[in-house]
């Protein structure tokens, strides 16, 4: 049963597009959209596999990040998450998994990082990836209020640390990211968690 499942992540691996392998060489940190981009309308799983359309947290600032199991920085960057969801009722913060193996995958990794704030997001056949250009994983999307993108942070980031106040302050305020000081792109110095 290992092997299938060894084998079948990393045939799904294998099929992703090869800028969103985690850690892609490329541009990373945060990137401002200006203006704001309109998103499509794009839905993932709750751990139920019911649909979670994102129009509905339109109305609130949300800030969504796409991660995977086998992708080191995003499970560096979940524990963050957990932190800042806990703490910060002013934003919504979603994380959804790429993970092939959906709920069973993405639930271990939850669990052995005790993550207990996040819910079990999944989008197990990647349409998050095309739908809303993904270069690679962790990406975060920040969204307004009206569900337009205000930016992106492409690679891992302390979310719950004093250098992001000023994205996430931008982003429950209302305000474009024009100027804003960005975290630093969090580097992996050991094995990840």
């Amino acid at each position: 049963m290992k092997r299938r499942a060894f084998l079948t992540l990393a045939a799904a691996a294998a099929a992703l597009p090869r800028p969103l392998l985690a850690g892609a060489p490329g541009r990373q940190g945060l990137v401002p959209a200006e203006p704001p981009r309109p998103l499509p309308a794009v839905e993932f799983k709750d751990a139920e596999g019911r649909a979670v359309p994102l129009s509905t947290f339109k109305g609130k600032p949300v800030l969504l990040n796409v991660w995977a199991s086998y992708c080191a920085p995003c499970v560096a960057e979940l524990p963050a998450l957990d932190r800042l969801k806990a703490r910060d009722g002013g934003i919504v913060v979603l994380a959804v998994s790429l993970d092939p193996l959906g709920a069973k995958q993405a639930g271990g990794t939850l669990r052995r990082l005790d993550v207990t704030h996040l819910d079990l997001l999944l989008d197990p056949g990647f349409t998050l990836t095309g739908a809303l250009a993904l270069p690679s994983l962790p990406t975060t999307l920040l969204i307004d209020r009206e569900g337009r993108e205000i930016g992106r942070f492409i690679g891992a980031a302390a979310w719950d640390g004093p250098e992001a106040a000023p994205v996430l302050d931008a982003l429950r305020q209302g305000r474009t990211l024009a100027g804003v000081t960005a975290p630093p792109v969090v580097r992996l110095t050991g094995p990840a968690p």
